[in-house]
């Protein structure tokens, strides 16, 4: 099959890197004016290029940072070694690089999807991912890690299901395993945040032949979102991030109580083993002793002093959010599922018979990750003085302030889940279907004249998860296999759980580009609904399948067409920009300071890579030194700057009037010597060296 539609392949790869090539031989200023616009993707390019010339990992050639994450940062250090020979040229054979991601990941999406689903599902998804202009935004063009960590998890998936198909009929050796490992080491290295889906389906590949693989990554889900949940509707989402440490331990003690006492207890034994009022009794002993184990546990935390003090009714929350949830995966499972369990074994039994199984495997996938994460730690902690991404703990300090100059946390409930009503919000983890609710939303209130926008989102929304979930019902063994052989259940957690990891304790401008994992399970749900759709079309009439490839091939010239015209009139070709800077800002910049300047600017990656004999200094944290956030946080950051020998700040002063600056700076700024209006108006200080 894959050797029959290998033409299609070629196509995807052609039409890709046409796109690319155009775009990476455009005139020389499109590329910081149309192209590369996010400061965060020239934090790496400056950073690689430092590395390369033999500054270390610095932004500014001073302070060591490692605010980025450590794949993509390999990647570029080769790339921008050019760039002391032409600042373009690395951006240019970036977007080659990047189109090869971009080709390769919709290639690898097509042969998944293809084998698990048809070829016509797997050719939409394909063409999709490599010419909707939403997902080429966020995924490639910026120039980020987005691409990367895309290809790694779609790669992993493709492994995967190809164990997945394996084990079946004959046994995973270690060394398969091992390959997973090493798939999922890429994955996790790509994003530093993806740790939570690889170690999710550990679990998943390691106890794959027992129901457990999925009332684990079930009960880890129902954990999580309730013990949320009830603190949030206890305290209130504006006073939740008073409690977020104690909601995080409380989730945490459940995991190590809750999970271990389900499976002693055989709620991890395929439901149909016994009948319902057994099961009931079962469910009943296994939420009565994990959560009261659990409930002594966090009061003994409280009187103790290791936890602030919480509402105890939040604890009756959750345990009878958690008793529905049992009720309902295990009864679900037990109706909805036409498995039955072979083994009739006790837990005891079965733990004796597999422990060993489980631990070999477990040690050399759980090995290769924790050993490479753990020396990237140690590495990171011996040259930098923190153990992960200063960025991160720059951000999640910002979401603990009052300031909201940087967004602040989630402010509802819904956003906390990565949900939005506003198209591009911080808070918008799931984008595909965000946007398209949004898109419905205005197209039916414009039509219909429907005033109130948010409640239209919020019955359209949940209209299309009924409309889902019986869609999916209708076809259910079609998508049950469908869904084992991707890792739906795994790829939902994994993300899922990644959103929360950013909100549970507050955290600022997380960006679109975050959430890769949430595209791709988004993704594989309309395939698996195209794919029911084409399959009950061709059960009713041969005709029909004529009429699917008619289908597929409109919506790709359609698709196509419209990731040529955006390439097209983004990068245009014969602009006369001969004599002038890449930036207008740089004009001002150098104008106005002599060479040799340091210049502190929050964020500064495009004007830090483009600049001519001066250094811009990052001072919002994000690529700077551990030792510099440590004086931001202090309220020391002019001290700082001043001891550096900091000559001038360029920044817009309304973000100088609020936290995390707000008086920082104080005495240290003389007056104002230029200003540049864009985007934003912007001004430039000379820093007094005294003492303020």
């Amino acid at each position: 099959m894959m050797k029959k539609w290998r033409w299609f392949e070629i196509f995807l790869i052609v039409a890709i890197m046409a796109g690319a090539f155009y775009a990476a031989f455009s005139d020389a200023h499109n590329f910081p004016n149309r192209w590369f616009v996010r400061d965060d993707a020239y934090y790496y390019f400056k950073v690689a290029q430092n590395i390369s010339e033999g500054l270390g990992s610095t932004f500014d050639g001073v302070n060591p940072t490692n605010g980025y994450h450590p794949l993509w940062m390999l990647v570029n250090i080769p790339i921008f070694s050019l760039a002391r020979f032409d600042l373009v040229l690395p951006l240019r054979l970036l977007i080659l690089v990047l189109g090869i991601l971009s080709a390769t990941t919709s290639v690898l999406l097509y042969r998944l999807l293809s084998r698990i689903l048809s070829p016509p599902v797997g050719m939409l998804v394909a063409v999709f991912w490599g010419f909707n202009i939403y997902l080429y935004q966020t995924v490639t063009q910026f120039g980020l890690e987005t691409g990367l960590t895309a290809f790694s998890i779609v790669l992993f998936l493709y492994l995967f299901e190809q164990k997945e198909r394996k084990w079946h009929t004959e046994s995973l050796t270690l060394k398969e395993i091992a390959g997973l490992g090493f798939a999922a080491m890429l994955v996790m290295f790509s994003r530093l945040d993806t740790v939570f889906l690889v170690l999710l389906f550990g679990l998943y590949i390691v106890f794959r032949k027992l129901p457990l693989r999925y009332f684990l990554l079930i009960d880890i889900l129902g954990i999580s979102f309730f013990g949320f949940v009830s603190i949030i509707l206890r305290v209130g989402m504006k006073d939740y991030y008073t409690y977020g440490d104690v909601a995080v331990t409380m989730i945490l003690l459940s995991l190590v109580v809750t999970l271990p006492t389900y499976y002693f207890l055989g709620l991890y034994h395929h439901p149909r083993l016994e009948l319902p009022f057994s099961l009931l009794k079962r469910i009943l002993t296994g939420i009565a002793v994990s959560g009261g184990i659990v409930s002594v546990l966090m009061l003994a935390l409280g009187r103790l002093g290791l936890v602030e003090s919480f509402p105890r009714s939040a604890l009756l929350l959750n345990f009878g959010g958690l008793l529905l949830w049992l009720m309902m995966t295990r009864f679900g499972m037990r109706y909805l599922s036409g498995e039955r369990e072979r083994d009739t074994s006790s837990a005891l039994v079965l733990f004796r018979e597999n422990w060993q199984t489980w631990l070999r495997e477990g040690l050399v996938y759980y090995g290769i990750l924790g050993g490479a994460l753990a020396a990237y730690m140690l590495f990171s902690k011996l040259l930098f003085g923190t153990s992960s991404p200063v960025s991160g703990q720059v951000k999640r300090w910002w979401g603990g302030l009052s300031g909201r100059v940087y967004g602040g946390p989630a402010k509802r409930i819904y956003n906390f889940f990565g949900l939005d009503t506003v198209e591009g919000s911080d808070y918008n983890a799931w984008g595909l279907v965000t946007k398209f609710v949004i898109w419905l939303r205005d197209s039916l209130t414009q039509w219909i004249g429907y005033s109130e926008a948010n409640a239209a989102y919020w019955q359209l929304f949940f209209v299309i998860v009924i409309l889902a979930l019986v869609i999916l019902l209708f076809s259910r063994k079609r998508t049950i296999r469908a869904s084992v052989k991707l890792g739906l259940l795994p790829l939902f957690v994994g993300s899922f759980v990644q959103v929360v990891y950013y909100h549970a304790t507050g955290y600022s401008s997380a960006k679109e580009w975050y959430w890769v994992s949430q595209i791709l399970f988004t993704l594989f749900i309309l395939a698996l609904f195209l794919d029911i759709l084409f399959h009950a079309l061709t059960r009713l009439h041969d005709a029909a399948r004529p009429l699917i490839w008619a289908f597929v091939a409109i919506l790709s010239i359609v698709w196509l067409q419209s990731y040529y015209l955006h390439i097209a009139n983004l990068m245009p070709y014969g602009v006369a920009h001969e004599g002038h800077p890449y930036m207008d800002v740089l004009a001002v910049m150098e104008e106005n300071t002599e060479p040799g300047s340091l210049i502190g600017m929050t964020g500064g990656g495009n004007q830090g890579y483009f600049i001519e004999d001066r250094t811009i200094v990052n001072m919002d944290g994000l690529i700077n030194s551990y030792d510099y956030f440590l004086a931001h946080k202090a309220g020391k950051a002019d001290e700082y700057l001043a001891d550096m020998g900091m000559d001038y700040v360029f920044v817009n002063p309304a973000l100088l009037a609020d936290l995390p600056y707000k008086g920082e700076f104080d005495g240290r700024l003389g007056e104002e010597i230029a200003s540049f209006a864009k985007k934003r108006v912007v001004e430039f200080y000379q820093v007094e060296r005294s003492e303020p």
